[in-house]
């Protein structure tokens, strides 16, 4: 009989209520969002206990995602900031050499008794995350499995369970039955309000790789790299994707697998948090578009959809006086900040578009630009 124990329960306060369950000795950590959206980030662990021995069945691959522990707090604080909400975020604090949580139970833990709790345990709470999710906001949740990649080609990797042969497929092809039914967001082939075909979500204009891409993070499949072509190694989607999305039959929560690359994305406290900002800004506008919904105040309603934030144009970049800021859409209601690379906010006001720099330090910024409609804006200007 599996067995699993869930263990210190700590409430915390933000600007929403968020509940926090660790499992048995803290190797699993559960926070219970208020948002349509799950995230479990399997391989950013580092806790080796001695009681566990270090995996060696089947070839066990025992390399962790740097990073992606990090990444995906500042995904949520990012959420936070953007909704006043959480999203469902399920953490394995084990290193890989002891669990493996994106492959079944006996590859993951390797028959070790500890293991296989905690592997019971990170499961667990993706199936009460997604029940929660789904029964709050009426299906329509989103569930990404987080992990960080190696490949050279610095570039997001969105595993849909389509190998790369596949996806090089004509969009007839990947269009047929066959190969809906081999999707992880199959669901949403068949509910989207726009009625978008299997290929138009993986790579068409309103992708989510394609909206990735167009805010800075060059992903595939999307409308800009449709196939990531058969010598990069990339990475289709495991385990997770597998069990905890709508490619299992009863399951209609759509999903994927998010490799992150390394440089822009992982590397720094400030580019996890432009990332994660512009990742936060995406996922709203894919909801939006793709049904019709909107989480702010953490409340799921239908609204029409948004027209996007145009681009957002500095002048002049170097700066060194002053900057201009205007964009190419009909914005009322603008906040601008100014993050130096620290991620700290330096400077902060509202429906300004001529800023005085003078007494800023020399060095790299970022301006954001965030719309009524939460839309946001990033780029990257040097004070001289």
């Amino acid at each position: 009989m599996m067995k699993y124990i869930l263990l210190s329960i700590i409430i915390i306060c933000t600007k929403s209520y968020a509940q926090i369950i660790f499992g048995t000795n803290n190797y699993i950590e559960y926070r219970q969002g208020n948002l349509p959206i799950i995230i479990s980030v399997p391989h950013g662990g580092n806790m080796t206990p001695s009681s566990i021995p270090n995996r060696t069945c089947n070839s066990a691959v025992t390399v962790t995602d740097a990073n992606t522990i990090e990444l995906a707090r500042q995904i949520d604080s990012a959420f936070v900031n953007a909704t006043g909400c959480h999203p469902y975020v399920i953490y394995c604090h084990l290193h890989r050499s002891k669990l493996d949580c994106n492959r079944n139970i006996a590859d993951g833990a390797c028959g070790n008794a500890e293991a296989e709790t905690a592997w019971n345990e990170f499961n667990n709470f993706i199936n009460s995350a997604q029940s929660l999710a789904q029964s709050q906001f009426g299906g329509k949740a989103l569930y990404i499995d987080l992990h960080g990649h190696g490949n050279s080609i610095q570039r997001l990797e969105l595993g849909y369970l389509l190998y790369d042969t596949e996806l090089a497929n004509t969009d007839s092809v990947l269009n047929t039955s066959e190969y809906v039914g081999y999707s992880s967001i199959q669901n949403l082939v068949a509910t989207n309000v726009n009625a978008y075909t299997h290929s138009q979500l993986l790579r068409g204009p309103f992708a989510l790789g394609t909206l990735l891409g167009n805010a800075g993070y060059p992903s595939v499949p999307s409308q800009q790299i449709p196939f990531p072509g058969t010598t990069t190694n990339y990475f289709s989607g495991g385990y997770n994707t597998a069990h905890h999305t709508s490619y299992v039959t009863g399951n209609t929560v759509n999903g994927l697998q998010m490799e992150c690359n390394y440089a822009n994305v992982r590397d720094s406290y400030l580019n996890r948090k432009l990332f994660s900002d512009s990742l936060v800004s995406v996922i709203q506008k894919f909801l939006v578009k793709h049904q019709t919904i909107n989480f702010s105040n953490c409340t799921l309603t239908s609204i029409e959809p948004v027209k996007p934030l145009d681009d957002l144009l500095i002048s002049p970049n170097p700066a060194k006086d002053y900057i201009q800021i205007s964009y190419n859409n009909s914005v009322t209601d603008f906040e601008i900040e100014i993050i130096n690379t620290l991620g700290q906010t330096v400077f902060k006001t509202q429906n300004q578009t001529i800023l005085n720099i003078e007494k800023f330090e020399r060095g790299l910024y970022v301006i954001k630009l965030t719309d009524q409609h939460k839309n946001t804006k990033i780029q990257k200007v040097l004070f001289q």
